[in-house]
């Protein structure tokens, strides 16, 4: 799996691709914690976008240290992330474990980018 982050003015956006099994949600989180670490640093904290369009899961193990990286993300952010390009299948199983309702997914990362001025 490869993760790609860009810097669009305010917003950060983390683009996934590639196939997430249970040995690439390492590195995912690892990625997640500098990008969370450097927005607690910044005086004005960033908007997130989290683009999955092209991210392919592998096995029931990958799903779950996933999800449970994204919960544990979502709680450290200051402005509640957002996902986009999420395919249903996916969506669904997310949000079976997304009992405080922490995901907010929507269809593009415009979308998602425009949901932040609400």
């Amino acid at each position: 799996m490869k993760t790609d982050i860009k810097k669009l003015g305010d917003t950060i956006i983390v683009s996934m691709q590639g196939k997430l099994d249970f040995e690439t949600a390492i590195p995912l989180r690892e990625n997640l914690g500098k990008i969370s670490k450097q927005n607690r640093t910044d005086s004005v904290p960033k908007k997130i976008i989290i683009d999955l369009e092209n991210l392919e899961f592998v096995g029931s193990s990958g799903i779950s240290s996933f999800i449970q990286t994204l919960r544990e993300f979502n709680a450290t952010e200051a402005i509640k992330p957002r996902y986009c390009n999420v395919k249903n299948e996916f969506q669904k199983v997310i949000r079976a474990f997304d009992e405080e309702e922490l995901f907010e997914f929507h269809d593009t990362q415009d979308k998602a980018r425009r949901s932040f001025d609400q």
